[in-house]
């Protein structure tokens, strides 16, 4: 019997859809062009290889403080050995990850990543890949097929949750649905957030398709606004997307 081939990693579909764009060509990212993106991933990429090399050797792993002092000296380098740059250190920690994935991937390996468990880091290089692969192209049929992957949504959420307890305000609630999935609860609640995926109910909601409630989760928009529809009051809206708008 003929193997199914397995569907291209969010590494390919983003190197896919690089290869069509300019290196100053502008990006749903506020302030950077195609090149800060890549400079961003082969900067977040050759940092998780360096942390890995350095806990099998027993040495220091190196921290960042500040990503945007970080991803200066890769901002400067030549755009074309930037790219290739990107495919060598993906590479690495692909490979890297994997071999302490296939030990353990709920292991927190000390120095390596922000503390989450190592199959954590693999989505979340995963999810970076797919999101900032629409940062570049936008809507588009490919985009839809990767942003859809429910590990990537699973990820999102529980590496997001704390992202929202620092928010002020009244206690709110509101779901973000999409046609046969779990709905995602965005809550304040005594001044602290949470974020859950939770059985489908019949209460008003934001709606929207698989791929595109990802980019909100995100802070982002789909470009076809008619991909989003809402149930909520205006009110309810504003405060949703605010709450979004951070991320």
């Amino acid at each position: 019997m003929d193997r199914i081939p397995s569907p291209p990693s969010e590494f390919e579909v983003f190197l896919e859809a690089l290869h069509g764009v300019p290196p100053r060509g502008l990006t749903a990212c506020d302030g950077w062009t195609a090149h800060e993106v890549v400079a961003h991933l082969a900067s977040g990429a050759d940092l998780l290889a360096e942390q890995a090399r350095a806990h099998l050797d027993g040495t220091p792993a190196p921290v960042v403080d500040d990503w945007a002092v970080r991803d200066l000296p890769y901002q400067a380098m030549d755009d074309r050995l930037l790219r290739r740059r990107l495919e060598t250190g993906e590479r690495e920690m692909t490979e890297l990850l994997a071999h302490f994935a296939a030990a353990d991937p709920a292991a927190v390996i000390p120095g390596l990543g922000w503390g989450m468990p190592v199959g954590e880091i693999v989505l979340h290089m995963r999810q970076e890949f797919a999101v900032h692969r629409w940062d570049l192209t936008g809507d588009d049929a490919r985009a839809d097929e990767v942003l859809a992957r429910p590990e990537l949504l699973g990820h999102s959420v529980r590496m997001l949750q704390d992202s929202l307890l620092a928010k002020d305000g009244d206690d709110f609630s509101a779901r973000i649905r999409s046609p046969r999935q779990p709905d995602l609860l965005v809550e304040m609640r005594d001044g602290k957030g949470h974020l859950a995926l939770v059985d489908p109910d019949d209460s008003p909601a934001l709606e929207a398709d698989p791929a595109a409630r990802l980019l909100l989760l995100w802070g982002r928009r789909p470009s076809d606004p008619r991909r989003v529809r809402s149930d909520l009051s205006p009110a309810e809206l504003q405060r949703l997307q605010h709450l979004l708008r951070g991320f």
